[in-house]
């Protein structure tokens, strides 16, 4: 029962982190929100592993955290291109795809155990996510970086159970990973500055607040992978991921984004699935 609480926190976190980028990425662009939360994600887990001590990584390891680092890298950066331009509440929903993935995973792959009552929990809260994506009837195109992004960021967790799995200091490996997102994402706005590409300049402000999400993000990062740590992914995704549940009901009162019908529906789905997952 002990990891639906660290489930539920990190989407607390995670939501937190969703409300303040958009404002990031609708002034400044994708590029610079991935990397604020690049710098965010950085510090947090930089004092987690150095609290946590035992810095030993193995090659192979490291070699795959930094693969993974570099396909999370990538999925930022499509996301907040969607996030950049559409409602944080219909771009958030598409995490269910990233959900449906890991669910997977764990079940096929890792071998973890779900009941019949588990998948109707799950199913519950996808659905009840994904009706939060539906405006007026159709599909929004500009959500299409973001559904590739969930496929990117489900590929970087993969890419991280193994690492997680066998280092002693099971956030070393994420941290290796964002190091290696960061550096990507500098190394392109670096091309961008030299060639005159970049349209937005932050100032001090833009920056604290692009950083401050990263610092959420970061933290509802290491609680993520201690539940990667403790083998329960299968059960605890859905929950850490229902976030756009949370920034639905936010973005309606700092957006002033509107939510429909079957949105506010799937609201309720979610928070029944939840429950349900908790039986």
């Amino acid at each position: 029962m002990f990891y639906l609480y660290l489930a539920g926190l990190t989407a607390v976190l995670w939501s937190i982190s969703g409300i303040i980028i958009k404002m990031v990425s609708s002034k400044f662009g994708n590029l610079f929100a991935t990397a604020f939360v690049g710098i965010g994600n950085v510090i947090v887990l930089s004092a987690i592993v150095l609290l946590l001590g035992n810095l030993g990584i193995s090659a192979y390891a490291a070699a795959l955290s930094v693969a993974g680092g570099i396909i999370t890298g990538i999925g930022y950066l499509l996301f907040y291109k969607s996030l950049q331009r559409q409602q944080a509440s219909n771009t958030f929903s598409t995490i269910e795809i990233q959900v449906a993935i890991l669910f997977l995973y764990g079940v096929l792959v890792l071998g973890e155990a779900v009941s019949t009552l588990d998948v109707l929990g799950i199913v519950t809260i996808a659905l009840g996510t994904l009706a939060v994506s539906i405006e007026k009837a159709r599909f929004n195109r500009g959500l299409l970086p973001a559904i590739a992004a969930q496929v990117f960021w489900a590929l970087g967790w993969i890419f991280l159970v193994y690492p997680i799995s066998v280092t002693p200091n099971h956030i070393l490996p994420n941290l290796v990973s964002f190091t290696a997102a960061l550096t990507m994402v500098c190394l392109i706005l670096l091309a961008y500055k030299i060639n005159k590409k970049l349209d937005a300049h932050p100032d001090g402000r833009g920056v604290a607040v692009g950083v401050s999400a990263g610092l959420f993000s970061g933290s509802g990062n290491a609680v993520y992978t201690l539940l990667i740590y403790l083998k329960e992914l299968a059960l605890s995704a859905p929950i850490s991921n229902s976030s756009p549940i949370i920034i639905a009901v936010i973005a309606h009162f700092v957006y002033k984004e509107r939510l429909s019908t079957i949105q506010a529906i799937g609201i309720i789905a979610v928070v029944l699935g939840a429950v349900i997952l908790s039986i």
